[in-house]
């Protein structure tokens, strides 16, 4: 096996690593049935085992049955001998990729069949698929490569090779000058190709075979990396020379610019001295980066971004920050100040990131300290009904306020007269009182929806969102969902409070006396000064 990490899962199979390699049975039987020095006996019996296994043996057995190559007619021959049905397979989608994953990685198998297998995988799985054929092969078995895309197949997964910065460059570049030299529709040039002729780690000559091979084949789509050649200080003079001489034959105008750049160039001594720096400096950042991620510097940076989110939910939601103008406001009445208020009130609770900001730190959190942290629950109760613990106004509760203050008022006001007595005209005094209670208690009210915003604002600032956020400090995330939950409830009863404020306040409050119990001498001054007569 290559010494490559290995895939955990493939696409369209769901089949984890460890049980995609064949049992001992199912091994042998492969390496039986492709093997010619055997009699027909045990290479049609070892079929005849693969597909009474079923599965990922019968389609890696079909697999090898089937496989073009200078061994296809005896094993068709060796097909038709046992009887065995390979044209309608029984086996799933995800069985037939590990069986290639048998073939592949089987070693007493046919090379040539374990190529052809590794091929599928890179077709079906594409880069994921690369990776487990790297990984079933031998690393530096891969020159086969080159040979295959001569005979038109496995192109593919040559250009995923020539890209490969684990293989072995040499073999990289053999695979990639056949991928120059592969005749593609119209005049199409592999990335794998362009990549390896300006490699810098590649032999000159080798960089100037593949950009020649491709000058060959597509004469106009070669002038960029001929150019790339002939400007290069690490290719050798004469290598540079020679792609200038390539130019010439394709676009002189290129070939001139470059022959002219060439007692510009620095000398091969001092190219290679810059790219000896420039790869101690790669080197010491790749250093650099692997000392970010020691596990103290993980953990260190993972408590960092806790804390910071932390931070920004618990400056949101301060005194400092919040509505802070919101008495104020409410002194000034100043609607549109309260609106904007109550705005940043519902938008602080009710904004996605802030439980968007909860699940991350219960994910970073969870990273942090592992088991000690309980999952999150399916479905946040973001909405959920939590202890409302916060104070509460109805309208109903504001209109009993209303008429108890305005009884108290003229209560008040009877007592004065009982000890006084009425002014000379009582009519006038009625109107003036009528006046004045309905004043006093149309402030009154307009002060209590006041103190109710007041008090919810307060509510949220000095106890509900500290308790949030001390409970997501505390790594208490149920709490803190329950507490942003509440906040939300909140939100709600203050977009109530501001609209009890706002009628308060627009509206002219009036109280009917009439409406309370009054003994006679007081009934029949107020009846005459209901119907406008007057008494003097």
């Amino acid at each position: 096996m290559g010494d490559v990490e290995r895939p955990e899962l493939l696409p369209d199979c769901d089949v984890p690593a460890r049980f995609r390699q064949p049992d001992d049975v199912v091994q042998t039987c492969l390496v039986r049935l492709a093997d010619d020095s055997l009699g027909e006996n045990w290479r049609t019996s070892s079929l005849r085992a693969c597909e009474i296994r079923g599965g990922a043996a019968l389609a890696a057995a079909s697999f090898v049955v089937k496989t073009p190559g200078p061994w296809n007619e005896d094993l068709q021959r060796i097909l038709r001998l046992s009887g065995v049905g390979v044209d309608r397979p029984s086996y799933s989608s995800a069985e037939y990729v590990v069986g290639l994953c048998y073939v592949a990685g089987t070693k007493g198998l046919p090379k040539g069949i374990r190529h052809r297998a590794a091929d599928a995988l890179v077709d079906r799985g594409r880069d994921v698929g690369y990776a487990e054929a790297r990984y079933l092969l031998p690393r530096n078995g891969w020159g086969w490569l080159a040979d295959a895309v001569r005979e038109g197949w496995a192109v593919w997964t040559a250009s995923l090779f020539a890209e490969d910065e684990t293989a072995p460059m040499k073999t990289r570049m053999r695979v990639g000058l056949a991928l120059a030299e592969y005749e593609y529709p119209g005049s199409y040039v592999p990335s794998a190709v362009e990549q390896l002729v300006a490699d810098p780690a590649a032999a000159s000559a080798d960089r100037l075979a593949l950009a020649v091979a491709v000058a060959q084949r597509a004469p106009k789509e070669a002038v960029s990396l001929l150019c790339c050649l002939a400007s290069d200080p690490l290719i050798q003079a004469g290598h540079r020379m020679q792609a200038i001489r390539e130019l010439d034959e394709i676009d002189i105008v290129a070939a001139e610019k470059m022959r002219a750049s060439q007692t510009r160039l620095p000398t091969v001594q001092v190219a290679r001295d810059r790219q000896r720096e420039a790869a101690e400096r790669a080197q010491g950042e790749a250093e650099a980066q692997r000392a970010r991620e020691t596990p103290e510097a993980v953990v260190g940076r993972l408590e960092s971004e806790v804390e910071e989110i932390l931070g920004g939910l618990r400056s949101r939601g301060s005194a400092d920050w919040l509505a802070d103008e919101l008495d104020n406001h409410l002194a000034e009445s100043d609607w549109e100040g309260v609106s904007q208020d109550v705005a940043d009130i519902c938008g602080l609770v009710r904004d996605e990131d802030v439980e968007s900001a909860l699940r991350l730190l219960e994910v970073l959190t969870r990273v942090r300290y592992g088991s000690e942290v309980d999952p999150a629950p399916d479905e946040a109760p973001s909405n959920a009904a939590a202890g409302q613990d916060f104070p509460m106004l109805s309208r109903r509760e504001l209109e009993q306020f209303a008429r108890t203050e305005a009884e108290r008022s003229w209560l008040v006001w009877k007592g004065l007269v009982e000890k006084h007595g009425w002014d000379d005209d009582p009519s006038d005094e009625l109107d003036h009182q009528l006046h004045e209670v309905d004043q006093t208690v149309g402030a009154a009210l307009c002060q209590k929806a006041g103190d109710h915003l007041r008090e919810l604002w307060n509510h949220l600032v000095w106890e509900l969102w500290p308790a949030f956020v001390s409970a997501a400090e505390e790594r208490d995330y149920a709490c803190a969902r329950e507490h942003l939950a509440t906040a939300r409830l909140l939100a709600d009863e203050v977009q109530h409070a501001q609209t009890l404020w706002r009628d308060t306040s627009a509206e002219n409050y009036s109280f009917d006396p009439m409406t309370m119990s009054w003994p006679r001498d007081f009934w029949m001054v107020m009846e005459d000064w209901r119907r406008g007569t007057g008494r003097q």
